[in-house]
C-alpha cells in the first residue's frame, strides 16, 4: 500500500512540476552521443561557433523560393548580406537580400 501512494504521489507532484511556466532563456540543453556515450551538454546563443555561422547559400535559396522567386541563383555573398537573383511573380528580374546572419532575415 505504502508503494501506490508513493506511486501516486510522484505522479502528482510531476505533474505538477510539468505544468509549472519556465522562464525563457537564451540557452538549450543538447543530447549528445558519441563515442564517449550520450552527454547533456548546455549550448548558448551567444558561443563564438554559433555567432559565426551565418546564411548559407543553401539557406538563401530556400528562403528565396518561399518568397516566390522562381530559379534562384545566388549574386554575391559578402560579410553582411547574401544577394539571391531570380524570377519574380510578374516574370521580371529580381534580387533578393537577405542578413548574412543566421536565419537568413530579408534586407531588402
Amino acid at each position: 500500500m505504502n508503494i501506490g501512494r508513493l506511486f501516486a504521489a510522484g505522479l502528482i507532484l510531476g505533474g505538477a512540476v510539468a505544468a509549472v511556466p519556465s522562464a525563457s532563456s537564451a540557452q538549450s540543453f543538447d543530447l549528445y552521443i558519441g563515442p564517449d556515450g550520450p552527454q547533456l551538454r548546455d549550448r548558448r546563443y551567444d558561443d563564438d561557433d554559433y555567432r559565426d555561422r551565418g546564411c548559407s547559400e543553401r539557406q538563401a535559396i530556400r528562403r528565396a523560393y518561399r518568397l516566390g522567386i522562381r530559379d534562384p541563383d545566388i549574386r554575391s555573398i559578402t560579410r553582411r548580406e547574401v544577394a539571391v537573383d531570380g524570377v519574380g511573380r510578374r516574370g521580371r528580374l529580381t534580387t533578393v537580400y537577405f542578413a548574412n546572419r543566421p536565419g537568413c532575415p530579408r534586407i531588402g
